[in-house]
C-alpha cells in the first residue's frame, strides 16, 4: 500500500523520518513549495508531487496530513471521499463545522481516523491522567497550565516569517498551540463549561496575530483553571503545569524528569519519575529507536525543548504514534483516540477564539 504524507515542514519531517522506517509500503510526499519539495524527497529518499491530484493520482490508501492547521479540511475532506485511512495532526480539521460533520460519519467510516495527540505519550501527562483518575488529590480544584516558547527557535533551519508559526490565519501565532495543549487537558480534567479568553501582541516579533493567549476556564466536575500560551518565552521551562485537589497537588515543570505529587493527609511530597508511567518500556524502547534513526536523519524538524528521563526522548511520541496509525491501518488493533474527542477540543479553541473577539465569557 501506498502512504501519502502532505507537508514537508517539521511535522511532515518527522511522519516522513518515522513512516521511511516503519516501511509499511511506498511513501510518497505532496509538498507545493518546489525546493522544500526538492530537499525533502532527496533526503528521505521518496518520490515528491507538487500537486495533490498527481499524488491523489498515485492511489495511496492512507494519508498523513501534516500541513498547516487552517488547510487540514481540503485534504482530510479528498482523503475522506475516497474512503482512505486517514491521519491529521492537531487539529484534525480546524473549521468546527466539518469536525461536527467528521464525527457524525466517523462510527461508520470504513478505514482509521487517526487523530493525533502526540502528547498523550508523554509519560508526565500518562502519569498526571492516571493519578487523577486513581484519586491521588481527591476532587481536582483548580488547574494552572502554562506554555511558553520563542517562535524563531521552533524552526532553526529557517525563517520564522517564512512558515506558518507567524501568521494567525494559518493557525500559528500559538493557535495550534491551544489546540494541542488543550486536549490534554481535556483528557484529565474533563469537559469545559466555560471560557473567557484574552489574547494581545507584546513583543517585537513579526506576527500576523498575537503572541500571548490567557484563557480562564471552568470545567464541568466543578474545577475552575488558568491555561496561558505564548511564543515570546525565551529560555524558559515550556510548560508548567499545577493541579491543585482537596487533598494534594500535582506539579510539574518541562525541565524536570520526575512528577511532584503533595499528599495532605501526609503532609509530604514524593517525586514520581518518568519510569513509573504506564507504558514506560515502550516509551524507552521507542526512544532508542529513535536515538538511532535521528543519527542518520538528513534534515531537522522542529525543536521540542523537553527534559530527557534516563535514555527517553520526547521524539519517541511520534514514533509511537505513527506506529499506532500504522497498526490500527493494518487491522492488529483499533486506532487508541476516537475521533468524537477531537471534537471537544476544537469546539473548546473555537469558543476561545470567540471569548477573545466579543470579549466576554462563552459557555459551551
Amino acid at each position: 500500500m501506498k502512504w501519502l504524507v502532505i507537508g514537508g515542514g517539521s511535522m511532515g519531517r518527522r511522519r516522513l523520518r518515522d513512516l521511511t522506517y516503519l516501511d509499511p509500503g511506498e511513501i510518497l510526499l505532496f509538498e507545493p513549495a518546489s525546493g522544500r519539495r526538492r530537499d525533502v524527497a532527496e533526503a528521505f529518499g521518496v518520490r515528491g508531487f507538487g500537486s495533490f491530484e498527481a499524488a491523489l493520482g498515485e492511489s495511496p490508501g492512507a494519508v498523513v496530513v501534516s500541513s498547516p492547521p487552517t488547510l487540514h479540511e481540503e485534504y482530510v475532506l479528498a482523503a475522506m471521499e475516497r474512503g482512505l485511512h486517514v491521519f491529521a495532526e492537531v487539529p484534525f480539521v480546524y473549521d468546527a463545522g466539518v469536525a461536527r460533520q467528521i464525527a457524525r460519519r466517523a462510527e461508520t467510516y470504513p478505514a482509521v481516523l487517526g487523530v493525533s495527540h502526540t502528547i498523550r505519550y508523554y509519560p508526565p501527562y500518562r502519569i498526571i491522567r492516571d493519578l487523577l483518575a486513581a484519586g491521588a488529590i481527591g476532587k481536582p480544584l483548580y488547574l494552572e497550565y502554562s506554555l511558553g516558547n520563542y517562535l524563531p527557535d521552533w524552526h532553526p533551519y529557517e525563517d520564522y516569517r517564512d512558515f506558518y508559526g507567524a501568521r494567525a490565519n494559518l493557525g500559528g501565532c500559538g493557535m495550534d498551540m491551544i489546540l494541542h495543549d488543550i486536549a490534554p487537558v481535556l483528557w484529565w480534567m474533563g469537559p469545559v463549561t466555560s471560557v473567557l479568553a484574552r489574547f494581545s501582541k507584546l513583543s517585537a516579533l513579526d506576527l500576523q496575530g498575537p503572541d500571548n493567549q490567557d484563557v480562564l476556564l471552568g470545567f464541568a466536575g466543578g474545577a475552575r483553571g488558568y491555561f496561558h500560551n505564548d511564543i515570546i518565552e525565551r529560555g524558559t521551562l515550556g510548560r508548567h503545569i499545577r493541579i491543585a485537589g482537596e487533598s494534594g497537588t500535582i506539579e510539574w515543570r518541562q525541565d524536570q524528569t520526575s512528577l511532584r505529587l503533595f499528599e495532605a493527609p501526609a503532609k509530604a511530597s514524593r517525586h514520581i519519575p518518568f519510569s513509573d508511567a504506564a507504558g514506560w518500556e515502550q516509551a524507552l524502547a521507542a526512544s532508542r529507536e529513535m536515538t538511532a534513526i535521528l543519527e542518520r536523519q538528513r534534515l531537522s524538524s522542529g525543536h521540542i525543548p523537553s527534559a530527557r528521563g534516563g535514555d527517553f526522548t520526547y521524539e519517541s511520541c511520534y514514533l509511537r504514534e505513527t506506529r499506532a496509525f500504522v497498526e490500527a491501518v493494518e487491522g492488529r488493533h483499533a486506532y487508541p483516540v476516537a475521533f468524537p474527542l477531537e471534537l471537544d477540543t476544537v469546539s473548546v479553541f473555537h469558543a476561545i477564539v470567540q471569548s477573545n473577539e466579543e470579549a466576554r465569557e462563552i459557555h459551551l
